[in-house]
């Protein structure tokens, strides 16, 4: 029988179907490394520079992490231990920190998050328990975050950073349920059926389960449209699904609750788009030029220039697209070589894109218009022309809700979702590679690694292109069509 890790336990605290998944039919490695662990696995390396330590390698796997703590901590446990190795029967964790300071031995988990969240707790409860099981006499128990009000004052200068908080008596408190649950799990893990649990909340609580489309094929066909079509109402799916109604179109009309819903429901019902150009006014006639922009942009947890904080958007690529008239359209754009990002170059290349005057449009616009206003303190000599461009900001996105449903919208305003009912040639399916913002974000790291090949490299930078285009572009599609242009 496999041990049961951290990182099962944490699974099984989730779900018991996910742990026996996990384990009797696990899911094929993903090539690409998710954004959370390419953040945590830069803060750890950041916390291990600030406090240097006695370091075991895990490359090797579980059994050699054990064998090689064991032999390293034979003479008492070092000052400062990263990632030792422990085992307890059955259950086996790969800690982060541990300390033997005094007399007193501290336990501390590192995490990427600008707080301690309650499955922090579980976390690194369950591993105080398996060192505990295993002869390690923790007394203390941390959790180490990052501090939201650390601002970089000097370059390298990261003291500050991370902030230790000391959960010990949350811990001492969960560890008889955790001993007990983990008494649970390791029998879930032995049985030779999987568990029968239903799809619900839990599965993206705290983070999606990998297994869900899984479980939902499990649980039979789903009706073409859905409860869960009205997004916004989750109160309202459960009590309709309470009373029976697993179809939108089966529900009646008198127990929606909303215009929006009701919208929703009489377009799916009739299987034909709504559309009220009265309410894309705003945006018809509008005197050219009539510029549209979109930013992609990193999120790091650990800033990189000075005067960033940790999660602070970091924008790395720009797409506008200016209609000079109604058949001049140009196409401006900017893909940073590497990080730092230019800002000073991104700033210069965008303010001689956009037009000094006319509409601005974006999807979501505030979040462009808080780039831009970022930027703007970034870049003190192109402050007034950037707020400028915030300031003629049109929003697309409340526009399109009022305006716009098609039924195979499913409920949704993405972008994504819009763009295809209206021109089904700009499908973001149909794009190569960087398809949506995380796969943009993980493209652009992977085309700035050192080891990345010339034509790797070269092909990623050709798919972030298309994606961001596609994305100014696609404006001008929406525009025209609800301006009835």
């Amino acid at each position: 029988m496999a041990w049961l890790t951290k990182s099962l336990f944490l699974a099984g605290a989730q779900c018991p179907k996910r742990l026996w998944l996990e384990v009797h039919r696990p899911l094929p490695r993903d090539a690409l490394v998710p954004l959370p662990v390419l953040e945590g696995r830069r803060v750890d390396a950041r916390v291990r520079a600030l406090w240097p330590g006695l370091v075991i390698p895990r490359d090797a796997g579980l059994e050699a992490a054990l064998a090689r703590t064991a032999e390293a901590l034979a003479a008492g446990i070092p000052a400062r231990v990263y990632q030792p190795a422990f085992r307890a029967g059955e259950r086996a964790v790969i800690a982060d920190i541990l300390e033997a300071r005094a007399g007193s031995v501290t336990l501390t988990e590192v995490k990427a998050s600008t707080g301690v969240r309650p499955e922090h707790l579980v976390d690194v409860g369950y591993q105080a328990l398996v060192l505990r099981g295993a002869g390690v006499a923790v007394d203390r128990v941390q959790v180490m975050h990052l501090d939201p009000g650390f601002v970089l004052r000097r370059a390298e200068d990261y003291e500050g950073l991370v902030h230790a908080a000391d959960v010990t008596p949350e811990v001492e408190r969960r560890l008889p349920e955790l001993d007990a649950a983990a008494e649970a799990l390791a029998a879930v893990m032995a049985q030779p059926r999987e568990p029968v649990v239903r799809t619900g909340p839990h599965c993206e609580l705290p983070y999606a389960c990998p297994y869900f489309d899984y479980c939902r094929r499990q649980e039979g066909s789903e009706p073409a449209y859905p409860l869960e079509v009205l997004k916004r109402a989750p109160a309202l799916v459960r009590a309709l699904r309470v009373a029976g109604y697993r179809d939108l179109r089966e529900v009646p009309e008198e127990r929606l609750q909303s215009d929006t819903q009701r919208r929703i429901h009489r377009a799916t019902l009739s299987d034909e788009p709504f559309i009220d150009r009265a309410e894309a006014r705003a945006i018809t006639g509008l005197a050219y030029p009539v510029a549209y922009v979109d930013f992609e942009t990193l999120t790091p947890a650990i800033p990189d220039r000075v005067g960033a904080r940790p999660y602070q958007s970091l924008p790395f690529q720009f797409s506008v697209h200016v209609e000079e008239s109604s058949t001049d359209v140009r196409h401006a754009e900017f893909l940073a070589a590497g990080l730092p990002v230019d800002l000073e170059a991104l700033a210069a290349t965008l303010v001689a894109a956009i037009p000094a005057e006319g509409a601005v449009l974006a999807y979501n616009a505030g979040f462009e218009e808080g780039v831009l206003r970022a930027l703007a303190a970034a870049v003190p000599p192109h402050a007034a022309a950037l707020h400028a461009i915030a300031d003629r900001l049109i929003d697309l996105l409340p526009i399109t809700r009022r305006a716009y449903y098609h039924p195979a919208m499913k409920g949704s305003w993405s972008f994504k979702a819009v763009l295809p009912t209206i021109d089904a040639s700009l499908d973001y399916a149909a794009l190569e590679g960087v398809r949506e913002g995380s796969q943009a974000q993980l493209a652009f790291l992977e085309s700035i690694a050192e080891d990345t090949p010339p034509e790797r490299r070269a092909a990623l930078r050709g798919q972030l292109r298309r994606y961001c285009g596609r994305d100014t572009y696609g404006m001008i599609v929406l525009r025209r069509f609800l301006a009835g242009e």
